[in-house]
């Protein structure tokens, strides 16, 4: 009877809450959860067909919500106590539930399937498949339920693909074949479990076991679907049944190019069709909404988004053919053809140019980062992949397509087509991306640059809209600086300057921006009567520019101040000439927006160009500089001030680009104001942004800053290096403390006498706790540069001094650095610690020195009766037969040094040669490491990858002056290896390789 009565009150309150849905009436039937039928009673009301429809669906929610929360524990949350369902209570709903599946509501259905596979995906339900092949085998509801499991559900099967993939394949194609019995709506969900079913047995089962896997379901299924996309829209397919079925080539074409092969001549004729008479329904329906509209297609909103959604999907495949090595060549006899139509989808909608209209910040944001549901910019990346890839080919197929779009407006303009611009306006757009300028300039017998600025300019003339203008504007201005584009510098300057009139669009103004930008910017190393030309329009230019930045949000005031920049960089006098009015504007928007990153570096770039311009530097100083100390000496910072870690930063920039010697106003008030900020300050964003401020005092102008009030200076640097290296504080504030120490050593150590060894010791001791990986590289970077310049008295330093495990501290350094060297990343990085290991290595060669050769270092070597890698496929019983041992320092150092060239001469490879992921995986690389080539390739070019900024580079290179670090990495590795392999030590090294350290040597063509 209490059973009954709880599942009466759970109907009761179902019905409060379905009448009257408040937070209290759910928190009522919330409270109804601790009973311990709860789940069992909510899942017999919602199969309980004799019942309101609603009140079942709610039912089934609760029960979805149910199982959610408390079928078992949720690993994320502390809190382990919640109340979760018995074994008994699971039971009972798994054998109630599947009868959902079968339930003639829609929305019930989909939430019992729903949580049906939950429940799967937290349960070892055998008997669930069982279940699932029944319902394949029922009417359709049935079908639709099942289907709805296997979705959620085949994206969790893993190894378990390979014992029910089979009979999902095969139930799956008999719905797909069955297009009179199935909805298409359910074929569409046949189509998207083969999907997932394709994507799971390819990352869980063995290539050479996928054949007997797929055959012979997956061959004639594929016949289907390519039968499929020929099939027009009516009872048997729709836009989403396409769709989904082109989803399946896409992914087979990147990931499963041998399955694929033997379909792609049979897939590309319907693919080819779906584009180009698809094309003239676009252009009517959704480009020019006035010529027509879905309405008179019979085609209703959602089937409007459905049809994008299939376009997108095509020109998905298509890019993914152009990616694809073994497919590519396919597209390239219907290049010429393919440009036209990609260039006739990327006209600009009636819709577009609304929404842009009233919207200027959205017309920005769509041109700069469209986002990947735009059919416009779906478009451009395809061309551009083509551009890529077929170079002079498709300059030849993109001058046809241009020359047939123009062909195709005049006879639409005299004919009295309103939008017979359009198509003009998207070959622009194509004309002006900047990854084809110089492929463009490169091909004159292709593409007749000089015709096609002729035309552009023609067109700028035309009055029909301010967006064909404004594309005609920004491609001159494009290619303002060649041969063929300077001879239209007067018209394109002039043009520019009437965009910021006051009658102008936004959109026009957007243009004018832009262009501003384009003219600086490809007139910067003009001729002197150029230059002249653009100095005297300047001033015109920067009240253009300046009008729009009070008006202007976020991404319009991005774009503008990158236009500044470049305006202000065209020339020294005008910027001096300007400073006083351009400085208090400037500054305004650094209070404004300080909390925009974005935005702050583009002010930070404006302030660099002052700070390089002697003739601004004082009143940059003057008007900025004091500004940033009183956010420095902000006891506490008020939450609508810059936060310090800004200002630190513009101090940075302005210093950083300062003249020795430093004026007053940075040494006597800006340094200390710096220094006191660092100091009292937890923040680890202030720390980090400090230390590299007190580095660019450094390096502009050590000896002032150290000697500042008689050694203060020095002693302040000290404090805060001493705050950065403690070992209490976070690791986060120590991430750049290795170029501090390296810039005061560099420039500054004769002034530091035995500082220079309370320095050290407070980098070994913070070493001892870090983890980070980038935290350990600053510190160890320390301890490789002073190796490189004083290598005795390092070596001296680190013997006489404790490790934390009681060993010399030496022992502690080189198992850091060189456990952790084949993770390195950054160039400098890199080429310091590959320079002084060789140094090292050489170091103990000649002399010897027992404080080195004695370091013994951890290892992974392979067993001795391991059998050698023969491919580049690492299996797991490879990787088991490897052990961690200890070898010699020197012996871990030459392993190293061999990694390191492998590593260069790869980026030349990856570089050089472009290697796809579905090559077949014989062995052709000669360099058998182990890895896929394609992920040796990846992890050389990453390790190697710069990741400093331009302003970093600066400060690094005074420290890289040392002839040492002249020579390419490279040939240095190279030569000092060859050398030493000519060495009467060499085979005793040689002899404690691997087996595939042995093959890497011989690779670099250094015998063994």
């Amino acid at each position: 009877m209490m059973g009954d009565a709880v599942k009466q009150a759970i109907f009761e309150e179902l019905n409060i809450v379905l009448k009257d849905p408040t937070q209290k009436n759910e928190e009522r039937l919330n409270q109804l959860k601790f009973t311990e039928n709860y789940g069992i009673y909510l899942a017999e009301l919602t199969l309980d067909d004799s019942l309101d429809s609603g009140l079942r669906q709610l039912a089934s929610v609760m029960l979805k919500k149910y199982v959610d929360e408390h079928w078992s524990p949720d690993p994320n949350k502390e809190d382990q106590t919640q109340l979760l369902a018995s074994d008994a209570v699971k039971q009972a709903i798994k054998s109630i539930l599947p009868n959902g599946l079968y339930c003639n509501n829609s929305k019930i259905r989909n939430t019992v399937a729903y949580t049906i596979s939950t429940i799967a995906g937290l349960d070892d339900w055998i008997e669930l498949f069982l279940i699932i092949v029944n319902c394949l085998a029922g009417n359709e509801d049935a079908v639709h339920g099942a289907m709805q499991v296997l979705i959620e559900f085949t994206y969790e099967l893993e190894e378990k693909v390979k014992q029910v993939g089979p009979i999902i394949l095969s139930e799956i194609y008999r719905i797909y074949n069955s297009e009179t019995q199935y909805s298409v709506k359910t074929r569409s969900s046949a189509v998207e479990i083969l999907n997932s079913i394709l994507k799971c047995a390819n990352i869980h089962i063995d290539s050479k076991e996928q054949i007997s896997f797929f055959d012979p379901i997956l061959p004639a299924f594929l016949e289907k679907l390519i039968a499929g996309l020929h099939t027009p829209n009516g009872n048997t397919s729709n836009f989403n049944l396409k769709t989904e079925i082109l989803r399946i080539f896409t992914y087979m074409i990147s990931e499963m190019p041998k399955f694929i092969q033997p379909f792609i001549q049979t897939l590309l004729p319907p693919i080819w069709s779906l584009l180009t008479q698809m094309a003239d329904f676009y252009i009517k329906a959704i480009v020019n909404e006035d010529e027509g509209s879905f309405d008179s297609f019979n085609v209703d909103e959602d089937e409007k988004n459905n049809f994008i959604k299939m376009i997108l999907q095509v020109f998905e495949l298509i890019n993914a053919i152009a990616e694809s090595k073994k497919f590519k060549m396919t597209i390239k006899n219907v290049l010429k053809d393919l440009v036209y139509v990609l260039i006739l989808y990327m006209q600009i909608t009636d819709e577009q140019i609304e929404v842009w209209s009233e919207d200027i910040e959205k017309f920005i944001e769509d041109e700069d980062d469209p986002g990947v549901d735009s059919i416009r910019s779906s478009g451009k990346d395809i061309l551009m992949r083509l551009g890529e890839e077929f170079e002079k080919d498709f300059i030849v197929g993109f001058t046809n397509a241009i020359r047939k779009h123009l062909e195709i407006s005049d006879v639409e303009r005299n004919n009295g087509r309103k939008s017979y611009w359009k198509s003009q306006e998207a070959a622009m757009l194509v004309f002006g991306i900047s990854e084809f300028k110089d492929l463009i300039i490169r091909s004159p017998e292709q593409f007749n640059l000089g015709d096609y600025l002729n035309m552009t300019k023609m067109f700028m003339s035309y009055p029909v809209s301010p967006f064909l203008l404004g594309r005609c504007l920004y491609v001159l201005s494009k290619f303002v600086e060649t041969d063929q584009g300077i001879i239209h510098l007067n018209d394109i300057m002039n043009t520019t300057l009437s965009t910021f009139e006051s009658d102008k669009s936004m959109i026009l103004k957007v243009y004018g921006v832009r262009s501003s930008y384009e003219i600086c910017s490809n007139l910067s190393n003009a001729t002197d009567d150029q230059k002249q030309f653009v100095i005297s329009k300047l001033n015109v230019l920067l009240d253009g520019i300046l009008q729009l930045i009070p008006i202007s949000q976020c991404e319009l005031l991005g774009i503008t101040l990158e236009s500044l920049s470049e305006l202000l960089s065209f020339d020294a006098n005008f910027t001096a000439q300007t400073v006083s009015r351009v400085i208090p504007l400037v500054q305004a928007l650094f209070l404004k927006y300080h909390d925009d990153r974005l935005l702050i570096e583009h002010i930070l770039d404006i302030v660099k160009i002052w700070a390089q311009n002697p003739n601004c530097s004082i009143s940059l100083q003057d008007k900025i500089v004091p500004t940033m100390i009183k956010i420095l000496n902000l006891e506490t910072e008020n939450t609508n001030a810059p936060t310090q870690d800004i200002a630190l930063d513009v101090l940075e920039t302005i210093v950083k680009y300062s003249r020795a010697p430093l004026s007053p106003l940075l040494i006597e008030q800006a340094f200390p104001a710096v220094v006191n900020a660092i100091l009292r300050t937890e923040d680890n964003s202030v720390l980090q942004s400090g230390g590299e401020c007190l580095r660019a005092f450094l390096f502009v102008s050590a000896e002032q800053v150290c000697t500042f009030q008689n050694g203060m200076g020095l002693s302040s640097i000290l404090e805060v290096l001493t705050i950065l290296l403690n070992p209490k504080s976070t690791e986060s504030s120590a991430t750049f403390v290795g170029r501090l120490v390296i810039t005061l050593i560099t420039k500054a150590g004769n002034l530091l006498g035995d500082k220079i060894d309370l320095l050290l010791k407070a980098a070994l001791s913070k070493m001892q706790l870090v983890v980070s990986l980038h935290v350990n590289m600053s510190l160890i970077m320390i301890f490789a540069h002073l190796f490189l310049i004083q290598i005795d008295a390092v070596m001296n330093f680190l013997s006489c001094i404790p490790g934390p495990t009681g060993e010399p501290a030496i022992n502690f350094v080189f198992s850091n650095w060189l456990t952790r060297q084949h993770s390195f990343y950054g160039t400098y990085e890199r080429k310091v610690s590959v320079m002084a290991l060789c140094k090292i290595f050489l170091h103990g060669i000649n002399t010897q020195d027992q404080r080195l050769v004695n370091v013994m270092v951890k290892d992974l070597v392979e067993l001795p009766n391991a059998a050698p890698v023969t491919t580049n496929v690492r299996t797991r019983s490879q990787a088991a037969q490897t052990q961690v041992v200890n070898v010699p320092i020197m012996v871990k150092i030459f392993k190293l040094l061999i990694n390191e060239l492998v590593n260069l001469r790869e980026i030349k490879s990856a570089l050089n040669n472009t290697i796809d992921s579905e090559e077949d995986d014989d062995t052709e690389n000669s360099l058998n490491t182990g890895l896929e080539i394609g992920e040796k390739n990846f992890n050389a070019f990453m390790l190697y990858d710069d990741d400093e900024t331009t302003e970093d580079d600066q400060m690094l290179q005074d420290l890289m002056q040392d002839p040492i670090f002249q020579e390419d990495t490279e040939v240095s590795l190279t030569k000092f290896l060859t050398d030493f392999s000519r060495s009467e030590n060499y085979p005793v090294f040689v002899e404690q390789l691997t087996p595939t350290e042995k093959k890497l040597l011989q690779s670099l063509n250094i015998t063994t």
